[in-house]
């Protein structure tokens, strides 16, 4: 009699195919990724005080990790097509515990931009090949799956603030980056676990050149929806890394208020990720898409409006963002696997393309709206209303199947 396989261990998603062990590894990258992002900005006026900073200056903490992050996806793609994922994403956990304990000991502020550049080194492996894994070992459940992950990246980042404020209020600022150096040892431990030891089989071996990514720029299928998931992306960000000083100093909200608004506004389009898979099988991808973009153009120019007719109220913005972050996460999920798929066999490259030009994009986005900012919301809501109209004109060129 042949040997029962063992049944993996299963957690219950609505809407979703059951998910093994291999799977739940990769939500935990997930949401270190997640934490990585948003857990130590509460901390922004309190790190401008302990160095001595300007907001620009403090800024570059998520500036230099955007740029360290891109720069380092160019070559995780080809990398992990040629030596495996699993060994790269191993590598670079290495790298980002590393610029963890760098963070987490700083005497000076240039040892944490050290330590923040390692950190973003080092993230854009688990970020980048989580979903190239998905991609590969899940084909039947792409979209489903990648909801998941985004799912559960923004649920964190939506928890991000807030935990990152108590812990700054309890033990403060260097409390955020000791979290992020546990929860990466955590990863490291289950990635050499669970991750797969073999990728899909492949005819051509990618190139470490640049040129690999030729490609997919001369593809249609890859430039429009990577537009509408990196206008999407790149808008969110830029808001979130300036949230801190718009809301705290000028909006004057509480430290703890403020974990509550942001953790609102991401776990809102982390509940839609998560819902996704349900709707696309009860309705259609296509008409999923079809209308949810409808309705993040529409919530997007809302907001953009808002700050040129009324007095910003921070109640009354979170509430509208929150609509507008709800409405836009099936087309990130939808846009992003169909990106992945437009060039055979270049899943890896794909998504970190789309990972490295995201952050690019941010990093230059943080620093154009902090030169121009007023202390008023006026230039967050330029770029808000400009953005969903500009996504909305994009994703007319798409053509979603079911």
């Amino acid at each position: 009699m042949a040997a029962r396989k063992p049944k993996p261990i299963d957690f219950i998603y609505v809407g979703s195919p059951q998910v093994d062990l291999r799977f739940l590894s990769l939500c935990l990258m997930s949401l270190l990724t997640g934490m990585e992002m948003d857990i130590f900005t509460p901390s922004f006026p309190e790190l401008m005080g302990a160095f001595s900073i300007t907001i620009e200056q403090v800024q570059l903490t998520l500036s230099l990790n955007f740029v360290a992050y891109a720069l380092s996806t160019l070559w995780i793609g080809p990398l992990a097509e040629r030596f495996n994922s699993r060994n790269i994403t191993l590598l670079s956990l290495c790298v980002f515990i590393t610029g963890s304990i760098f963070c987490y000991i700083a005497p000076t502020f240039e040892t944490l931009l050290v330590g923040r550049v390692l950190q973003g080194l080092g993230m854009s492996g688990p970020n980048v090949l989580s979903y190239a894994i998905v991609y590969e070992h899940y084909p039947n459940s792409r979209e489903s799956y990648m909801g998941i992950l985004n799912g559960v990246g923004a649920v964190t980042m939506g928890a991000a603030p807030v935990l990152g404020s108590y812990l700054n209020l309890w033990f403060g600022w260097r409390a955020s980056f000791l979290t992020l150096l546990i929860l990466s040892l955590i990863c490291f431990a289950l990635s050499i676990k669970y991750l797969p030891k073999h990728d899909r089989p492949r005819k051509i071996k990618a190139s470490l050149g640049l040129n690999t990514y030729i490609p997919l720029f001369k593809s249609k299928k890859f430039l429009w929806p990577a537009a509408v998931t990196l206008s999407i992306s790149v808008c969110y960000f830029v808001f979130v890394g300036l949230a801190p000083i718009f809301y705290r100093e000028d909006l004057h909200v509480s430290l703890e208020h403020f974990g509550m608004y942001q953790g609102a506004l991401a776990a809102s389009f982390g509940v839609m990720s998560f819902c996704s898979g349900m709707l696309y099988k009860k309705f259609g991808k296509e008409e999923c898409f079809k209308i949810s973009i409808k309705l993040y153009a529409l919530l997007g120019i809302i907001a953009g409006l808002y700050g040129f007719i009324l007095p910003t109220n921070p109640l009354v913005l979170t509430l509208i963002l929150i609509g507008s972050s709800m409405a836009c996460a099936m087309p990130i999920n939808i846009t992003y696997a169909i990106a992945m798929g437009a060039v055979d066999g270049a899943a890896a490259r794909a998504s970190g393309m789309l990972v490295a030009m995201r952050l690019v994009f941010s990093a230059a986005g943080l620093q154009v709206i902090a030169h121009f900012y007023d202390h008023t919301y006026l230039p967050l809501a330029v770029m808000i209303g400009a953005e969903a109209f500009l996504a909305w004109g994009i994703a007319r060129k798409i053509v979603v199947r079911d």
